[in-house]
């Protein structure tokens, strides 16, 4: 199975953490899980009360977790439309992603400068370093209004072209990529472009300068929309919703 289904789940997840049946489960078929488990994944002693529900109904309530002892454990649905899924206690641990460690890797197969993680104060993402001068950030959380809000505050916190790294690229509108383009932002999208390998590394389908090159080639314009100013985006989407 493709990479692709680890940097979607990777998206989904709104702190990059979840129980160990979650990520087995959001995971499953996955060739490289191992791989990832045993180099970017560590387990958090903490213990989750409520697990999606595997088979969900119309109510789409979570399956609620009953320890009776450490060998004893299940999933109950709170509706009793299902039965009760036996669990072992590793299920029920809270595993995170070792965002130091990603990262750090990430840098090293993308030639990025790394600087230390910070992540910034306003938005959500995290300051990686530099490529040849220019400032690199990643985030996952790619909802349109975080995201919004993200790009608007590293617009305004550098007035100059970044990268910008991204798990997938299904929640950038054509107005976002409008601005990105007229800014000279590169959206680096890691669906498209990396392939986590068997000794953990990744391996860069293109480099950073290659998406660089083909963003700065004139080329048709691609949306009919009217380029707005970025302060605007955040208006627009909280009026939709």
């Amino acid at each position: 199975m493709s990479d692709k289904i680890f940097w979607h789940y990777l998206e989904e997840l709104p702190e990059q953490e979840a129980a160990w049946k979650e990520w087995l489960s959001g995971l499953s078929g996955w060739h490289r899980f191992n791989t990832f488990y045993t180099h970017y994944l560590r387990v958090e002693g903490r213990r989750v009360k409520l697990l999606n529900c595997p088979a969900p109904c119309e109510q789409g309530y979570p399956r609620q977790v009953v320890e009776n002892s450490p060998s004893d454990i299940t999933a109950v649905c709170p509706q009793d439309n299902a039965e009760p899924i036996r669990l072992k206690f590793r299920d029920i641990l809270i595993y995170s992603l070792r965002r130091d460690a990603l990262h750090k890797a990430l840098c090293a197969s993308l030639q990025i400068k790394y600087s230390g993680e910070r992540q910034l104060e306003y938005g959500d993402a995290w300051h990686l370093g530099d490529y040849s001068g220019t400032e690199v950030y990643i985030t996952y959380r790619t909802a349109p209004a975080v995201l919004t809000d993200t790009i608007r505050s590293l617009y305004l916190l550098l007035r100059k072209p970044f990268i910008l790294i991204v798990p997938t690229m299904k929640n950038i509108t054509p107005e976002m990529q409008q601005f990105m383009d007229k800014n000279s932002v590169i959206l680096f999208a890691m669906e498209a472009e990396l392939r986590l390998q068997p000794d953990g590394s990744f391996k860069p389908g293109r480099g950073i300068a290659e998406c660089m090159k083909s963003c700065n080639q004139p080329g048709p314009q691609r949306y009919q929309s009217k380029i707005l100013p970025i302060e605007a985006y955040k208006f627009l989407f909280y009026s939709k919703s």
